[in-house]
């Protein structure tokens, strides 16, 4: 009896434990909003000037984490995109949060993503060349943070 029921207790340890870190990554989720008044890339996306939000959906990154996801969102133009990330750490830590985006030619790429109070942000691949990077022009953008751990 005692085989018969241990593979139904094991499940259920299971699926409590499942539940419970779904729960507890749905708190973790942080964004930021800001409104990008130029056309920007994502990924392999490219998306006009508006509001935007920018999800942390793997919470506000530590500065041991190796990886993250970041989602855009432009819910007025029903827009979405979802990028693996990097993870790049600051010697300083950031007192506001904000957005990097990098100018290279006639394009904007978005390249990091920093929340307020943490040294650890969220790096998003760009297609541009080590040459091309040097010769880039770094915009700043300021958001404004809502969602918590």
């Amino acid at each position: 009896m005692i085989t018969k029921a241990l593979p139904a207790f094991v499940l259920s340890i299971a699926m409590i434990a499942i539940t419970h870190t779904a729960q507890a990554q749905t708190h973790r989720k942080v964004a930021l909003q800001a409104s990008v008044p130029y056309e920007f890339v994502v990924g392999n996306r490219t998306l006009p000037a508006g509001n935007y939000v920018f999800e942390m959906a793997t919470g506000s990154p530590k500065s041991t984490d190796q990886a993250g996801v970041l989602v855009v969102h432009n819910y007025e133009r029903k827009l979405y995109v979802a990028v693996a990330t990097g993870v790049e750490n600051d010697s300083n830590t950031h007192v506001l949060p904000r957005l990097v985006f990098l100018r290279n030619g006639d394009r904007v790429y978005l390249s990091k993503v920093w929340r307020q109070g943490e040294i650890a942000g969220l790096s998003v691949h760009t297609p541009a060349t080590q040459e091309d990077l040097q010769e880039s022009e770094v915009l700043m953008l300021s958001a404004t943070t809502s969602g918590g751990m």
